[in-house]
């Protein structure tokens, strides 16, 4: 049994990480995947080991919160009694029983506001994962104890029971701040996520009847309105559709489906009504596809964030250890307990693992979902570390349209060409298919020919009548026994955007090859149009492969661009592989980048990988740069320069590094 939990509350991939530990160790466990990006967690168990409620249990029990299982979200309630009651501290300051009174509060927010990180550090604590809701603990409950000593005059000293408060309040708000925006930012994959979770209406004779996604079945009838989710595939028998694909194909422009036409799910009606019989269940249709991809892509770490998660794993650790020698250094130097208390509360809480802890993966998801936008579908996000030397195109198909077009013809006889339209609808040859496109297109009817016959590799005859493609030519002969009647040429044009994809690659340092299996005299004269220097033709598979592998054994960082059938081998020896595919076939591209809109999309592709990786090196850097610079200060070493930080703002800037990573993931 294998069930999709939306969980609310991660921040970071240390959250993740006490929720895949915690869930593992319960008995009929098979399989954890928890993604914090997408507030998700999908568990595989045995239903008579272990049952669903004790699953969301083991969530709730860690300080997290599973959808369905309590009532309203009151995060925002328990953020708006935070803040009154933190400001009532700072007014109480100035009464006599103002101390009492700041207790109370102080105590209040560290009950209400404080109840989700002590739950949440314990926990981890448990699971020895260390996190930054154990920070925030440590520090609010130190100042707190602190100052009900100093209260109870057990130390010298005055309390200060606003740090405690305001600690929790400004992390809270923080973490508030943050979920929003990383939930505004993700609420397209979301939707995608979530479509096995909505109903919609299905026609049962002349009745309405909701219906769960899962319950549908093939031959269904729906009913689509606008600002409906299409949840499967489905093809329309009635009506007229404005669907939104841009998640599931690129294309920004609403686009117009009628009756007879297939709706891929993921789709969203702008406008329009329509009924639609189901072709696909949600199992095998493209949105849940869109979902596998999705998700194996999460669960795959590329290497730079395999090196940030250790860190934050670690890195708690050693700010425990920083802190309490900072308070001993501080004790035995100076003697002040206050201000010994005071520096090693602020390096607790200014210290910030999260910001190490989301700066890759939440980047990679962004990075992902504008891929998705532009149709781009990453298997694999180490594609956005990878660098290429070598990029290596097939023609056909890639550079080319794949279907050649008759572009020019000579008649040497009249009615000549009315034959050889004729001629033409015998045949599946694709310079035939192209005559017939040809004579459509001009309404040319051709004559009733009797006794056509092709003949593979030499063309179509009719009686005296031959039409035939000349040897290693892109044209076309018609002939009266020796007597040449007409002629045809072709053009497999370059498809659009093409001759602006290689200008730009050649721009960033990239060679290019191009490996095909036609005719020397067609390859020359495409790499001639696209000033390839490197091509070869007649190209077998086995051709292809030989000339990867010979390119990386010269130390290059090899590239393959195919149709992701014919090239498969080239493709999975490949550093880094790209299939063009279509909506409906891309389950069976060899590729780590399905290109949904061609080979055009290149220039996307490679603009938002160098765009991803900017961004992860940012993150990453200001992670280290924040707390580098601000870690010595909360310890005090420029305190008698009149620089410190007091444990409340040090956990305001805490909030504020991990909302900073957040915010230039999403820009």
């Amino acid at each position: 049994m294998k069930v999709v939990l939306k969980v609310s509350g991660m921040t970071c991939v240390n959250c993740a990480k006490a929720i895949e530990l915690s869930l593992r160790k319960l008995k009929g466990v098979e399989e954890v995947k928890v993604s914090f990006e997408l507030g998700r967690v999908v568990v595989g168990y045995k239903e008579e080991l272990l049952s669903l409620e004790q699953i969301k249990e083991a969530i709730e029990s860690l300080g997290y919160r599973v959808e369905g299982v309590r009532g309203k979200d009151r995060s925002l309630e328990v953020l708006a009694f935070c803040w009154l009651a933190s400001l009532g501290i700072m007014l109480f300051m100035f009464f006599h029983w103002g101390l009492y009174l700041q207790a109370l509060l102080s105590l209040g927010v560290q009950v209400v506001g404080g109840y989700s990180f002590y739950r949440s550090a314990w926990h981890a604590l448990r699971s020895r994962v260390g996190n930054m809701d154990l920070l925030v603990v440590l520090g609010s409950t130190s100042a707190l104890i602190y100052s009900f000593l100093a209260l109870a005059g057990f130390l010298s000293g005055e309390p200060f029971f606003e740090t405690s408060a305001f600690l929790i309040t400004f992390v809270r708000t923080g973490k508030y701040i943050e979920e929003w925006v990383r939930s505004r930012a993700l609420r397209s994959l979301k939707e995608l996520f979530n479509l096995q979770t909505i109903r919609v209406k299905v026609l049962k004779g002349e009745r309405e009847e909701l219906k769960r996604v899962d319950e549908l079945f093939v031959g269904d009838l729906m009913i689509l309105r606008s600002g409906d989710m299409v949840p499967v595939d489905c093809r329309i028998v009635e009506g007229q559709l404005e669907l939104d694909e841009s998640f599931i194909t690129g294309e920004s422009m609403p686009v117009k489906r009628s009756s007879g036409e297939l709706v891929l799910s993921g789709s969203l009606v702008v406008s329009g009504f329509a009924k639609a019989r189901v072709e696909k269940t949600f199992k095998n249709s493209y949105a849940n596809l869109l979902v596998s991809l999705v998700e194996s892509a999460l669960s795959q770490k590329p290497k730079v964030q395999r090196i940030g998660d250790r860190v934050s794993h670690y890195f708690v650790q050693f700010v425990v250890l920083l802190s309490l020698f900072v308070f001993t250094a501080w004790y035995v130097f100076t003697g002040d307990v206050r201000h010994a208390i005071n520096f090693s509360l602020a390096v607790l809480v200014v210290s910030c693992p999260c910001a190490f802890g989301i700066a890759v993966p939440l980047a990679v998801v962004m990075g992902l979902l504008r891929a998705y936008k532009k149709g781009l579908l990453i298997k694999n996000p180490s594609v956005f570390e990878q660098r290429l030397d070598v990029l290596i195109f097939d023609k056909t198909g890639t550079l080319t349209e794949g279907k050649p077009e008759l572009v020019d013809y000579r008649l040497y006889e009249p009615k000549a060409l009315e034959l050889a339209c004729a001629m033409a609808e015998t045949s599946n040859h694709p310079y035939s298919l192209a005559i017939r496109r040809f004579c459509q297109q001009r309404g040319i009817k051709g004559f009733k020919l009797q006794e056509c016959k092709e003949t593979p590799g030499e063309g179509v005859r009719c009686g005296e009548l031959f039409l035939g493609r000349a040897n290693g030519q892109a044209h076309a002969y018609l002939m009266r026994g020796d007597k040449r009647l007409a002629e045809f040429f072709f053009e497999d044009k370059l498809r659009e955007g093409v001759e602006e994809l290689v200008k730009y690659l050649k721009r960033k340092g990239v060679r290019l090859y191009m490996l095909t299996g036609d005719s020397p005299e067609r390859a020359k004269e495409v790499a001639q149009r696209l000033s390839i220097d490197q091509y070869i033709a007649r190209a077998k598979p086995e051709d292809k492969l030989r000339v990867v592998q010979e390119l990386q054994s010269q130390g290059l960082r090899v590239g393959v661009v195919g149709d992701g059938i014919n090239d498969a081998p080239a493709l999975s020896k490949a550093d880094l592989s790209f299939a063009v595919g279509s909506g409906t076939d891309i389950a069976k591209r060899v590729g780590d980048v399905v290109l949904l809109r061609g080979v055009e999309s290149l220039v996307d592709f490679f603009e938002l990988k160098d765009r991803t990786l900017r961004r992860i090196k940012q993150n990453l850097f200001w992670a280290f740069l924040y707390n580098v610079l601000f870690i010595p200060i909360a310890g005090g070493l420029l305190y008698h320069q009149g620089i410190y930080l007091k444990p409340e703002y040090a956990g305001l800037l805490m909030a504020l590094s991990s909302l900073s990573v957040v915010m230039n993931s999403l820009r």
